[in-house]
């Protein structure tokens, strides 16, 4: 599903592009469609003049189409020459939360599906004002201090955490929500933002890389400011210390940072390339390995003639990564390491000591396969102990692949294809099936090749969620492997129902399966949800079900 904030980025391209015109070479095309309604404050009803209003494509791997309109005076707005099918819907506004259709708030909205010559005109987007978190920012003798990179970070929700699936690891990693950095007066603004608790962190590092300045300055911020370490609000390192900021619609909230000097040390030592030399045209990072703790922005560091040094590390557990790329080939390493009190500095990484994984692609089934070029493998370790970021490696265009540096340890794999319609029916290495008990590499692995075999027999999962005989609307459905593991969690989806409480997911790979649905909750209430339901899908099924949401027990 094409995710919103990539769509956001799109519009203003997309509204200046002609949307929604049809093929008129197509004679015998379907009819078009078309969409019209209002966008206004839900605070007064006050209509909302250009806003924008899209309905994206859903169910596509890339390229979506795009309709989209921007509002009139009144509020208007009228999407022509649409073409049938299910669309991601939503109106944004600058000042206001955007919403999707048909949602509650600012919660999860509902597939918009039309029919071949479908009218509709009564769409009605009420948008909620967003909060705003503004303050100033200077240093122990009360000077403004510019160009500090200053983010409003929230936790995930627990919903956001069952979508990630439950072999995922660092769900409580804050997620940034807002950016930007201080101006000559040391003063920011955070806007845009939804109702909800944030965490404020303030810091140098990443600075420098948000606004792109000329390398030599990014070397005379860090030599001017290296002695600050990154703050959370109201001015502490740890971020179990830090306060959240509570943000309602409409709000503007003042929160104010002191930034000081707090020690730190340095980290540095040096990066050695594949062939023993020192790592040239490589890239190194150092961030926390306690997910919300330690810091709130990952540091960079340059490598030059593969040495490398952070300055003013807090204390707390890293992870330091190096990488280096060329030609297409993908060198890494990976160390954990424990910073106290006193300098770390003869840390090295070897470039090239890990195993490599060599393979291959094949395609089953009618239809042509996608060019092969456009094709990934990847590697995700699946243990937190793995001292391995994974790896990945476009496939040639005879199918061959080849992953370098992998150290020991248990990996998920995953294709990665630019076009729907396939699944991967097998991945072996050697006699271990892959999709049952994963990639297992250890020093001495065996080098049989890690074999894909892709198919286009996929399957299709529909239905519909009912609540008191009546069509639930945006209710989110989710289908999980049974039983499902940290190397097949990748084929569990999501789906959104649409105005008819009608959901579709398309794609999938045969096997035994385990579906939900659950509706929107008022904050702080437990969400009704369904009995999971088993599926088998087989090669080729399209199968329907019905899904009952239940009030929570003791409800």
């Amino acid at each position: 599903m094409y995710t919103l904030f990539a769509t956001l980025i799109l519009l203003p391209v997309l509204l200046g592009a002609a949307s929604g015109q049809a093929d008129k070479s197509q004679d015998k095309a379907p009819p078009p469609c078309r969409v019209s309604g209002r966008v206004v404050s839900a605070l007064d009803g006050a209509p909302l003049k250009s806003s924008r209003v899209a309905l994206v494509q859903e169910e596509t791997k890339s390229h979506p189409k795009v309709f989209a309109a921007t509002t009139d005076s009144d509020g208007h707005f009228d999407i022509k020459n649409v073409i049938a099918g299910r669309y991601q819907f939503f109106a944004q506004h600058v000042g206001y939360v955007d919403q999707q259709y048909r949602a509650k708030g600012t919660g999860e909205g509902a597939v918009l599906a039309l029919q071949p010559g479908q009218e509709i005109t009564d769409v009605l987007f009420r948008l909620i004002r967003a909060g705003v978190i503004t303050g100033r920012i200077v240093d122990e003798n009360g000077e403004p201090m510019a160009k500090i990179l200053v983010s409003a970070l929230r936790q995930p929700t627990a919903e956001e955490e069952e979508d990630e699936g439950k072999h995922r690891s660092h769900k409580e990693r804050l997620r940034p929500e807002a950016r930007t950095i201080t101006d000559d007066r040391g003063e920011y603004r955070l806007y845009g933002l939804k109702p909800g608790d944030y965490y404020i962190s303030a810091s140098m590092s990443g600075a420098e890389m948000y606004l792109r300045v000329m390398a030599g300055d990014v070397f005379l911020e860090q030599a001017l400011c290296s002695e600050y370490v990154p703050l959370y609000y109201p001015g502490v390192v740890a971020f179990d210390q830090a306060q959240p900021v509570a943000v309602r619609a409409g709000d503007e909230i003042a929160a104010d940072f002191t930034m000081r000097r707090v020690p730190g040390v340095e980290v540095a030592g040096k990066v050695i390339g594949p062939d023993g030399k020192p790592a040239v045209n490589a890239s190194i990072t150092i961030e926390s390995s306690q997910g919300g703790a330690g810091l709130p922005d990952d540091l960079r560091a340059q490598i030059d003639k593969g040495e490398f040094s952070f300055k003013n590390v807090p204390p707390g557990s890293y992870v330091i990564i190096a990488r280096q790329y060329d030609e297409g080939k993908t060198w890494q390493a990976r160390q954990r390491i424990e910073v106290g009190e006193r300098k770390v500095n003869s840390l090295v990484l070897a470039l090239g000591k890990g195993i490599t994984i060599s393979g291959h692609i094949s395609f089953v089934g009618p239809g042509s396969p996608p060019s092969a070029n456009r094709i990934y493998v990847y590697l995700s370790p699946t243990e937190e102990s793995v001292d391995s970021t994974g790896g990945f490696a476009r496939v040639g265009k005879d199918g061959s692949f080849q992953v370098l540096d992998i150290s020991d340890g248990s990996y998920a794999v995953r294709v990665g294809i630019s076009e729907g319609g396939w699944y991967a029916k097998s991945i072996r290495f050697g006699a271990d099936d892959v999709l049952e008990k994963g990639l297992q590499i250890e020093a001495g692995s065996s080098g049989a090749p890690l074999e894909i075999v892709m198919s286009s027999a996929t399957a299709q999962l529909e239905g519909s969620v009912i609540e008191d005989d009546k069509a639930v609307v945006a209710a989110q459905v989710r289908l999980r492997p049974d039983p499902e593991t940290p190397y097949n969690e990748s084929r569990g989806r999501e789906a959104t129902t649409d105005q008819n409480g009608h959901f579709s997911i398309t794609d999938l790979a045969p096997g035994k399966y385990r579906v939900t649905a659950k509706l929107t909750a008022e904050p702080g209430l437990p969400a009704p949800k369904s009995e999971a339901q088993a599926v088998t899908l087989h090669e080729g099924d399209r199968q329907s079900v019905q899904l009952t949401p239940e009030e929570p027990k003791g409800q």
